[in-house]
């Protein structure tokens, strides 16, 4: 949020900011003409904005303030709280090698997976390579991070989802899996799914939200099949609430701990919100459905996101490839 802004003294226009301890301070422009001192304050923000010294913490705020409502800036409220003791009152551009070498000894320490640390130190990265294109900085700091862990495997048979689902204690979570199973959608998408998102008229949930003023990542508008129009139907009729994942007519925050319960009464492990999408997405390509209406429906901007992580669940992936080094050896003929 910009420090200064446009205020009135004494007949003319001034600049009014707060100081640390909350007193308001105005400061004259010398002008009673608004454009000229929206001019001067805008000036003022400028160089405020590049002064020397810049923390890591005024930088991280200003970044989340631009990206207010993106998904990005709500998750980096959970990793500023990792951050922030070691980065907070740092000068972005005096972060060195050490600094994050010892951080990630000290996450390790804690227990935390690299994947996770690597996450933390990727939207420290993120910020301070905005602050250089934003004129904050001169220079972006090396972050050096631990090495990004390969995608996870795990996915889940048609099977599992259907003891999973007789396995859960709770329409909710019944729901979710089956939303998640059936849309592909993101967990975050699914947990904030409100009623007028869903088109029982035309057969289609629109996992973004039209009338938020951002588009989020991964959410696309997916058709119904039986499956899901039978469950919300179902729903409907019991709705207290304009969420559709609700309990007790409140919206659902999260579905970690219910998942997990409800893996282990149905005898699974490692049952996450994500590995819904990834076994969609599995299930999909293995029943031939091509990879660009895949990534369509997963909502990826790029089906070479899809390409990469899913082509080898293709039922034909790399046959073709094979057959080009057929050998025409006799006794291979006789086999």
């Amino acid at each position: 949020m910009p420090k200064y802004r446009l205020g009135r003294l004494r007949g003319e226009f001034c600049a009014v900011h707060y100081d640390a301890a909350g007193n308001r301070h105005r400061n004259t422009l010398g002008t009673d003409n608004k454009i000229a001192a929206a001019a001067a304050v805008d000036k003022l923000n400028e160089q405020e904005e590049r002064k020397p010294g810049q923390t890591v913490q005024s930088l991280w705020d200003a970044y989340r303030e631009e990206k207010k409502g993106r998904r990005i800036a709500e998750s980096m409220v959970t990793t500023w709280k990792a951050l922030k003791g070691t980065f907070g009152e740092r000068e972005a551009e005096s972060i060195g090698d050490q600094t994050c070498q010892a951080y990630i000894d000290d996450r390790r320490k804690l227990g935390k997976a690299d994947g996770t640390i690597w996450t933390e130190l990727n939207h420290l990265r993120i910020v301070v390579s905005w602050s250089v294109k934003r004129g904050r900085i001169l220079r972006a700091p090396f972050i050096a991070m631990p090495r990004k862990p390969d995608p996870r495997q795990r996915w889940l048979t048609r099977e599992d989802v259907g003891r999973l689902k007789n396995a859960a204690s709770a329409e909710h979570i019944r729901l979710f899996i089956i939303l998640a199973i059936a849309t592909g959608g993101r967990k975050e998408a699914l947990l904030t799914l409100k009623w007028d998102q869903v088109d029982f008229v035309r057969g289609i949930i629109h996992l973004d939200d039209q009338k938020a003023p951002h588009k989020r990542k991964g959410r696309a508008s997916v058709p119904m099949n039986r499956t899901i129009l039978a469950a919300l139907q179902e729903a409907r009729k019991a709705a207290l609430s304009g969420y559709v994942i609700e309990w007790c007519g409140n919206p659902v925050k999260s579905v970690k701990r219910s998942l997990a319960k409800t893996a282990e009464n149905a005898g699974l492990k490692d049952v996450t919100a994500h590995v819904f999408r990834h076994s969609a997405a599995i299930w999909m390509v293995s029943d031939g459905i091509p990879m660009a209406k895949v990534a369509q429906y997963l909502g990826h901007s790029d089906d070479r996101i899809t390409q990469r992580v899913y082509a080898r669940y293709a039922p034909s992936h790399m046959q073709d490839a094979a057959d080009s080094l057929n050998l025409d050896f006799d006794e291979v003929k006789a086999s």
